[in-house]
């Protein structure tokens, strides 16, 4: 992975390299050596979200750059974090922080630090979709449609009428709880889907939970395609038990992005 110049959140080469070259920022006594470097990453314990830039100490001031990794000894001198401090409280990255504690939603770092100084009138969608969110959506892999169909005819096996367990599943699409890992409504009964999820090897990774940005577009916010954009247009696939039996399930496509 190259590094980058910019994390679109403040944290820049540009920005970095100016403040250095003005005066000392480290917490540590530090003097610079020529062909020191500074490596700062973005977010590393997230791997869809990881990216990193790296400066040089080179003719006396802070510049882009790195060492060349075969013609050169490392030692590393020290490591600490880069904060981005904001004056005062901020509303959005406070009501990111409710969304975790009261719906287990884990807004990606990328976006808070992109969107935390957005006025409150500002028109980006994905602000906009966080800031008035009231519900998520799931979208169910192929394998816990049939796992889950499976299982209800093992339970069922003289059901003919499938009409109300795909409308049981098609209600939990907007009934799934992250913070509690199962479907949960106050009016369904989602007892056996919840039962069968809990027997899934992957668990809420047969689950794609997604936040509706606009339009046919969502972020995924759990799982392998974490963050990543997709787009549903409400286009069913089929499962089919036999000849005149199948379950139909709301698909979606990635950005061509990713």
């Amino acid at each position: 992975m190259m590094p980058v110049k910019d994390f679109q959140n403040g944290i820049s080469v540009e920005n970095i390299s100016s403040k250095l070259n003005e005066g000392n920022l480290f917490d540590f006594y530090y003097i610079p050596q020529e062909r020191d470097t500074l490596s700062i990453r973005f977010n590393a314990e997230n791997r869809t979200e990881y990216k990193y830039l790296s400066l040089i100490f080179r003719d006396g001031t802070w510049q882009q750059g790195q060492n060349y990794l075969f013609t050169s000894i490392e030692k590393n001198i020290a490591k600490g974090e880069v904060k981005v401090i904001y004056q005062e409280e901020n509303e959005f990255l406070k009501h990111c922080e409710n969304l975790k504690i009261q719906n287990g939603i884990e807004i990606p770092e990328s976006v808070k630090v992109r969107c935390a100084n957005l006025k409150n009138d500002f028109r980006d969608p994905i602000y906009l979709a966080i800031k008035n969110f009231k519900e998520y959506k799931v979208f169910y892999h192929p394998d816990f449609i049939k796992s889950v169909t499976d299982q209800y005819f093992n339970e069922f096996p003289e059901s003919e009428d499938l009409s109300r367990f795909q409308s049981l599943l098609d209600e939990a699409q907007t009934k799934f709880s992250l913070k509690e890992k199962k479907f949960v409504s106050e009016k369904t009964d989602f007892s056996f889907i919840n039962q069968c999820l809990e027997k899934s090897d992957n668990n809420v990774q047969y689950l794609f939970v997604a936040i509706h940005i606009k339009g046919e577009e969502y972020m995924i916010i759990n799982g392998r395609f974490y963050t990543k954009p997709i787009f549903s247009k409400g286009k069913r696939k089929t499962y089919f038990i036999s000849k005149t039996k199948k379950i139909n399930y709301e698909i979606f496509k990635l950005s061509k992005d990713y």
